[in-house]
């Protein structure tokens, strides 16, 4: 898959992390989002950018291990009972003791979804949900991440609206995610013996402090080279 990002030197660092996080992202959107299927796990098992995502995080090495090193004839088997974890965890509330909303966590009241709604009309996005989500639900606001990084990856754009898909990215990180992600994940860890949602859990909670990071320094060397970014970028990333 190419990639191509605004036109300057990029290091290696910086093409490992732009060439995974939004595999990172959708990953996180799936499992978080839908009950694990058959297809869903043999997929992501099966998919050779979850080796470069792993080495990013112990979390993403230890969920590698696992979807990885499943035998075919086990599958089923695994898939059932990590289908029935993401039930208890993610829909029975008396079971787990929370629910995967940012709401739910910060405790702020249900009005606190129409803030989120328009974060993402702001930025143009509607979300076709499988369910009864909620705007502030972990899927959706994982997968808005998911798409700002598409948006910035894949599409034309001037220097100002690099710096702005950046700004959108680096606000929701600070002001969503992380403020509440870290709890939830603690939760998570404390309810649940499931290799797959302890993984996932660990990797999430690793990740989300350095993807911000690498933002900021993104940004950075965007600014130090003014002069070299067009309205079209040049580099592509492989």
């Amino acid at each position: 898959m190419h990639m191509t990002v605004p036109s300057l030197e990029v290091s290696e660092a910086f093409k490992r992390w732009l060439g995974s996080r939004g595999f990172i992202y959708q990953l996180f959107t799936d499992f978080f989002g839908r009950k694990p299927t058959l297809s869903l796990i043999a997929q992501w098992g099966r998919n050779r950018q979850i080796g470069a995502a792993a080495e990013m995080s112990e979390g993403g090495r230890e969920l590698k291990r696992y979807l990885c090193g499943q035998k075919p004839e086990d599958l089923l088997q695994v898939c059932e009972a990590e289908a029935a974890e993401y039930d208890r965890l993610m829909r029975d509330e008396t079971v787990a003791g929370f629910k995967p909303r940012e709401a739910a966590l910060l405790g702020e009241a249900e009005e606190f979804c129409n803030v989120l709604s328009d974060v993402y009309a702001s930025a143009g996005i509607v979300f076709k949900k499988c369910g009864d989500e909620a705007d502030d639900h972990i899927a959706i606001e994982l997968e808005f991440m998911a798409v700002q990084h598409e948006r910035m990856l894949f599409n034309s754009f001037s220097a100002k609206s690099a710096m702005e898909l950046l700004d959108i990215q680096e606000q929701f990180l600070r002001e969503h995610l992380l403020l509440w992600i870290p709890e939830f994940c603690e939760r998570l860890e404390a309810a649940t013996n499931s290799p797959l949602y302890l993984g996932l859990s660990r990797m999430l909670k690793e990740f989300l402090p350095y993807d911000l990071h690498m933002l900021q320094s993104w940004r950075a060397s965007l600014e130090s080279a003014p002069a070299v970014i067009q309205h079209r970028p040049s580099v592509v990333v492989v």
